[in-house]
């Protein structure tokens, strides 16, 4: 398991990016001032000395200085930034031209702000995600061996597979886009084996809903007419995505969370020539978003046309991830 940190620069493009394209402004401000709500009062003073920032908590009128081990700093930290993303969203849909310069001035504003906090050896990331997210993006989680000698690498140290995930991977990370690389799924399958062994059983293809599988040398046999003997194929999509166990393991390409706690997944099919691959990448998706392992809203399905440009693997992060990650 390996993440990649936030830097204040990658934050800064990606926020700025984002607000261009809000989307639910008026969710996006109810999740802030919850958020705002659970967070400790206080005003955080930051203070440059001989060179270092150092920061101070103001309350009833006290000053008193904040270690970086101290909680409190990141949740003043954490208030201040908020506090400016919500005056900023609240501004988005004005037409007047002090309230469109007030906006732009928030968002220099807002920027200058976790640079400094990056100055002050903070954690970008404590700052700028929400609970949920940083508990999910520094969580330890199983991931897909992946044989380091043979991988390609990002500039960041993440071992991957391919080159184009390895430009994915990339501009993720220069958009600050956090994430887990092939992180494990566990998925339940057992309404759709129930739902294939009715419509075998509807269609007179088994005697008994007893009769649906056996086990021939350990694997699964469907007991099924010639006719769909194919299904006993081994490999075959009916042996690897409906077992009678009812789940199935699936190794995300890339998964992240969004800022309203949903989760989105990529999957970048490279193989898409291959005949195999081409079907199996077809169920895999098909798996996640009909048992709702994934909202179909937050799927990403890319093949190598569609990110063999930089250009490209940009205009999809701006597109369908940055709108809604921050806010």
């Amino acid at each position: 398991m390996r993440v990649t940190p936030i830097s204040a620069d990658s934050f800064c493009v990606s926020i700025e990016t984002a607000l261009l394209t809000p989307l639910d402004i008026e969710a996006s401000m109810k999740r802030i001032q919850r958020a705002l709500n659970r967070l400790p009062n206080g005003k955080l003073i930051v203070s440059n000395q001989d060179s270092r920032v150092v920061f101070f908590a103001e309350v009833d009128g006290n000053r008193k200085y904040l270690s970086k081990k101290n909680p409190l700093l990141y949740s003043l930290t954490r208030r201040r930034y908020q506090t400016m993303l919500f005056n900023i969203l609240s501004l988005t849909h004005s037409t007047r031209q002090y309230d469109i310069k007030r906006r732009k001035d928030l968002i220099v504003r807002l920027q200058q702000f976790i640079r400094t906090c990056e100055k002050g050896n903070l954690d970008i990331a404590k700052i700028v995600l929400s609970s949920a997210q940083y508990a999910w993006f520094i969580g330890t989680f199983r991931q897909k061996f992946i044989n380091e000698e043979k991988a390609l690498w990002t500039a960041r140290g993440l071992p991957v597979r391919s080159k184009s995930e390895r430009d994915i991977i990339n501009k993720c990370d220069d958009l600050a886009v956090p994430l887990h690389y092939e992180e494990r799924m566990i998925i339940n399958v057992r309404s759709l084996v129930d739902k294939l062994e009715d419509e075998l059983l509807s269609k007179g293809f088994l005697r008994s809903r007893t009769s649906l599988y056996s086990y021939i040398n350990g694997e699964i046999h469907w007991n099924v007419p010639p006719e769909l003997e194919s299904m006993n194929t081994h490999g075959s999509i009916w042996q690897t995505y409906y077992p009678p166990n009812g789940t199935i393991e699936i190794y995300n390409d890339i998964k992240g969370m969004f800022a309203d706690g949903s989760i989105f997944i990529w999957e970048h099919e490279g193989l898409i020539l291959e005949f195999i691959y081409r079907i199996h990448a077809s169920e895999r998706g098909s798996v996640m978003k009909i048992t709702n392992a994934v909202d179909q809203e937050n799927f990403i399905e890319t093949y190598e046309n569609d990110v063999d440009t930089p250009e490209k693997v940009i205009d999809i992060i701006e597109r369908k991830i940055l709108p809604r990650l921050w806010y």
